[in-house]
């Protein structure tokens, strides 16, 4: 008996330098990652983009970041009585409570959430007066030169104070212009009326 052994058929091996694909996909450019905006750009795209951004002709306005206030409401209470420098009596009439509550304000203590709005909202305005550079406010605090009423009236009030920041800062000015001048002019003997008489608007009532 004789056994015929049929060889079994071999599978064309492909040549594996040769990439095979299918006649309907067509070949795009590899995508590249664009980290923080969740999408994608193709190497064309990408290459449009990075002309655009580095085109002379074109000025991007840089981002302004938002400043964030860390100041404890201790740091604002401070902050008032320092720029203003008014005692603790009149800090605690300004804020609307007692002398005992400002103290404890001072040493830490959180106060109430109506409270702590209103501490903010005066320490800003101080802030505003700190940066305009109003020589001798401490002299200004307690005089009747805005309608009759002074600063410390003011700060007691719902009125925004930095209303009336530019009179102020004017009176300074020339008060400080007055100081300045030579002693025998006999100027510098002016009193605030006659100083206030210069401004082309009256600017305080005589009670």
């Amino acid at each position: 008996m004789t056994i015929t052994i049929q060889p079994y058929p071999s599978s064309p091996v492909q040549d594996k330098k040769t990439n095979n694909f299918h006649p309907a996909i067509k070949l795009i450019d590899p995508p590249v990652l664009t980290p923080g905006t969740g999408g994608i750009l193709t190497a064309q795209s990408a290459t449009e983009l990075n002309r655009w951004v580095y085109d002379p002709r074109i000025h991007i306005e840089p981002s302004q970041s938002k400043h964030i206030d860390t100041r404890s409401p201790a740091a604002h209470v401070a902050n008032i009585r320092d720029v203003f420098s008014v005692n603790m009596s009149d800090l605690a009439s300004v804020l609307g409570v007692t002398r005992p509550t400002v103290y404890a304000w001072l040493a830490g203590q959180e106060p109430k959430e109506e409270a702590v709005i209103r501490i903010q909202q005066l320490s800003r305005a101080a802030d505003k007066f700190n940066h305009a550079n109003i020589i001798r406010l401490d002299k200004l605090v307690h005089r009747p030169i805005l309608n009759g009423r002074s600063l410390l009236d003011i700060l007691k009030t719902d009125e925004d104070p930095i209303t009336f920041l530019p009179t102020l800062k004017a009176i300074a000015d020339r008060e400080a212009q007055t100081r300045r001048e030579s002693k025998g002019s006999g100027k510098h003997l002016r009193s605030l009326d006659d100083v206030l008489s210069e401004f082309p608007v009256s600017i305080y009532e005589r009670s």
